[in-house]
């Protein structure tokens, strides 16, 4: 009898188990199941930097040698980024000259980095080249992009003196500096 009453207990333990991880994974199932809530709306395009973020590290290879964070540094710098088949690109070119005519002159320099490949990017660099010699192409989604967080074009990411970010934009009227005249 007393075999009897030890394999009942047994049993009764092992549907109790069984009834517990059958619960378990069932919830686990409702909730793997259930509907995603809503994203939240990720609002206007941005930059990875923002006003008062230092410069992230970069390095570009340009004919007029390799830019970084740490070479801008000691004076204001603008960094476009640009895209060869974008219209807000080429309609903000002459906001671009305009900042290059009124800044460069006193020691600021304007970097143009275009996104894709360089067969690609001829005539736009051709628009840019007499504004400065620190322009290059940077891989579409490349590491320069990346550092900065671009993922729409045009995008300006305006640095002071010491390498602080202190505007930035996106897309053609979206930097007041381009429009100021001032660096």
């Amino acid at each position: 009898m007393s075999y009897a009453i030890a394999g009942l207990a047994l049993l009764a333990a092992v549907t109790l188990v069984n009834a517990l991880l059958t619960v378990a994974v069932s919830k686990r199932w409702r909730t793997m199941m259930a509907p995603a809530p809503p994203a939240a709306d990720p609002g206007p395009p941005a930059l990875a930097v923002q006003e008062g973020d230092r410069a992230p590290a970069f390095t570009l290879h340009t004919p007029g040698g390799d830019v970084s964070a740490s070479a801008l540094a000691g004076q204001p710098a603008l960094i476009c980024f640009l895209r060869p088949d974008c219209g807000p690109t080429r309609d903000s070119l002459p906001g671009i000259q305009r900042w290059a005519e009124a800044n460069t002159p006193s020691g600021a320099r304007l970097v143009a980095v275009v996104s894709g490949s360089p067969a690609d990017a001829g005539p736009l660099l051709e628009a840019v080249g007499p504004l400065t010699e620190l322009t290059a192409t940077d891989p579409v989604n490349g590491p320069v992009a990346g550092a900065f967080g671009v993922r729409h074009h045009p995008s300006f990411v305006l640095l002071d003196a010491d390498g602080t970010v202190t505007g930035t934009g996106i897309g053609q009227g979206s930097l007041p500096a381009l429009d100021l005249l001032s660096a």
